[in-house]
Parts: structure tokens; C-alpha cells; sequence
């Protein structure tokens, strides 16, 4: 369907400025909706012409001839981008409100916010809650620097450096400061594409490299862990989570939302898990290791107990393990596991 577009310039006789003057207002109608939006021009009633929307004056003229043009002009550019256009939206793109952020924890969350959209459909809700933390950190590390945000045309080398030496100074391992380094990276290639800078000014900048040291477990470890017996609900559960990874190679984003409706069966009688990668949405098949099956029949044993605490939105939702921490509590919980265990590597 066509849309209707009308502009119409006009003044508020019954707003008369002391000097005699009144400002000039433009009308924009986008199928029958319509917003006002002045032009930065003035002009006394006495000199307006209603009917052709202009003035006496030739130079006043002039400049709501090239207003014209512009709303005419901006109002094309957002229908050939979105496809389609509002009076809201024109208005804002005119007024300068929603445009293009120019300052670094604008776009910071402009960027996240791109990205919480995607949630679902090709980026994992993991992969958001990690970009959360990058957001926030940055913005810790602005305000320690004494300002409330950083315009992205001021920002040089300097800033990684600085923002590097920060992250040094909390302990974060290597691995991690360059992850949080990476999205500030990130913000200033998308600063580039939205032609707010000519270059990433970090595009040479060199990341330390993580010493990768590849960490396993001995059988005798995995045995001292199954052999342990734990008090602590939620230390147990982290326990036997990394057990049931041990066993089946799932991630915990995938035990997380494990049913006991997963579980099938062969015709020669031989459990398996099938589901889909939370992720990849990639379907797997995972045949259960003796273990793993005892762990399912663990917690299938404690079902009524757990299914006591649930909420409503809960009940009915047959998840085999029942996260009641965060990962990060959950982490804390299977290092101490790890350590009563006697085992030197940290468990995650």
C-alpha cells in the first residue's frame, strides 16, 4: 500500500514573542498521523502567508525551501533503508534523537542490545549474558577513569592500553582480558561501518597470548569424585553434573535444559540421550554410560521432593537437573569439590 506524505509549513499567531515575532513550524503527515517539528525560523504574523506557507522575506524563503528538501530527503533515505516510515521516526532522525551514537557506552549498548534481538534465533542466551558482563565492566572501567562516557572520535591507542592496565589490575587471567578487550575492539569496528571513524584505532594493537595449557583428569580423580559424599545440596549437584559431563560430553548450557523426556531407547533395550544442541540447535545422540544412567536414576528418585519446591511456571517442566544457583556459584561449589577431592586441576 502507498503511504501519504504531506508537509505543510505554517505559524502560531497566538504565540507572539515580545519582539513581535513567531516561530515557523513545519506539519509532516505520514498516512494520516501527524507530528510538528519547528524549523528554526521566525517571522512576524504580518509577514506569513498561510496559504503558500511562506514569508515576505526572499533569504527566509530560501532557508524553508532547503528545510524542505531535507525532511523530503530524509524522509526517502529511512523508506529505501526500513521500508517503511512513521511520523515518529522521521521526527527523531530530524531532530537528531535515535540517530547514529557517538559515544562509546552508547554504542556499547546499542551493540547489546543488537544482540539480545538475536537471542533465540542465532545468538545463545549464554552468549548475551557474556556480552552483559563486557558492558558492564567497560562502564566500570569509564567511570574509573572519572567521566561519564568517551566519544568515540577522541579515542586513540591509548585507550586499550589503559583499559588492558585495568583489567590487569582486578586478576583476570589472560584469556579473560582479551575477551573484554575484544568487544571493546568490536565497538570500534562498528563505529567504522556506521562511517563515524575512518579506521579501528586498535586494528594494530597486539593481545597477549594465553599460555594454553591442556588440562585433564586422571581415572584416579574421576573416582575420588564419584566416591565423595557431599552434605551441601547445591555442591552436590555441581558434583554430579561434572560426573554426568565426564560421562556424556554434554556442556552445562545443554544439562541445564536436559528432560527426562530426552532419554529413549533402542529396540535392543539400550538407553540414549537425543536432543539438540542449545547452541547450534544441531540434533545429537549420546548412548548413556552405565553412570550416567545411575545419575538419571538419582535424580529421578528425588523428582517428588524437588517437584514440592517448584514454582507454577515450573511444574510440568521434567528438567533431570535442577540448577537452583547460578554458574558462577555453581563453579565455586565444584572447585571446593575439587580441592576436598585432593585434585590439583580447578574443575569447571
Amino acid at each position: 500500500m502507498r503511504s501519504t506524505f504531506k508537509i505543510l509549513f505554517y505559524i502560531n499567531r497566538q504565540k507572539i514573542k515580545a519582539d513581535g515575532k513567531t516561530a515557523i513550524l513545519c506539519r509532516i503527515t505520514i498516512d494520516g498521523k501527524s507530528t510538528a517539528i519547528t524549523t528554526g525560523e521566525q517571522c512576524k504574523s504580518s509577514e506569513w502567508n498561510s496559504r503558500k506557507g511562506l514569508t515576505t522575506d526572499k533569504k527566509t524563503n530560501q532557508r524553508i525551501g532547503e528545510f524542505k528538501e531535507l525532511v523530503e530527503k530524509t524522509y526517502q533515505e529511512i523508506l529505501i533503508k526500513d521500508g517503511v516510515v512513521s511520523v515518529e521516526l522521521l521526527k527523531n532522525r530530524l531532530q537528531g534523537v535515535a540517530t547514529i551514537p557517538t559515544t562509546l557506552l552508547v554504542i556499547s549498548k546499542a551493540e547489546l542490545q543488537s544482540v539480545k534481538e538475536c537471542v533465540g534465533k542465532s545468538r545463545a542466551e549464554g552468549t548475551y549474558q557474556n556480552l552483559l558482563y563486557s558492558d558492564k565492566l567497560l562502564t566500570e572501567f569509564v567511570k574509573d577513569k572519572g567521566m561519564t562516557d568517551i566519544a568515540i572520535t577522541t579515542i586513540t591507542e591509548d585507550l586499550f592500553e589503559e583499559y588492558r592496565f585495568y583489567l590487569k589490575k582486578r586478576g583476570l587471567a589472560t584469556a579473560t582480558m582479551n575477551r573484554y578487550l575484544c568487544w571493546l575492539s568490536r565497538l570500534m569496528y562498528r563505529a567504522v561501518s556506521q562511517r563515524l571513524i575512518r579506521c579501528n584505532p586498535f586494528e594494530n594493537v597486539k593481545y597477549e597470548k594465553a599460555e594454553q595449557k591442556i588440562r585433564f583428569l586422571q581415572k584416579s580423580d574421576v573416582a575420588k569424585l564419584m566416591a565423595l559424599r557431599v552434605i551441601d545440596k547445591e555442591a552436590e549437584q555441581a558434583r554430579r553434573m561434572f560426573i554426568f559431563a565426564c560421562f556424556t560430553g554434554l556442556s552445562i548450557a545443554d544439562m541445564e535444559h536436559l528432560q527426562f523426556g530426552h532419554i529413549q531407547m533402542t529396540a535392543d533395550g539400550q538407553r540414549y540421550i537425543r536432543k539438540e544442541r542449545q547452541k547450534t540447535k544441531v540434533e545429537f545422540v549420546v548412548p548413556l554410560h552405565p553412570i550416567a544412567k545411575a545419575i538419571i536414576k538419582q535424580c529421578k528418585k528425588e523428582q517428588p521432593s524437588m517437584k514440592e519446591k517448584q514454582t507454577v511456571k515450573e511444574k510440568g517442566d521434567d528438567f533431570i537437573f535442577h540448577c537452583a544457583c547460578s554458574r558462577s556459584v555453581m563453579s565455586k561449589n565444584l572447585s571446593i569439590v575439587g580441592k576436598a577431592c585432593g585434585i590439583r586441576e580447578r574443575l569447571s
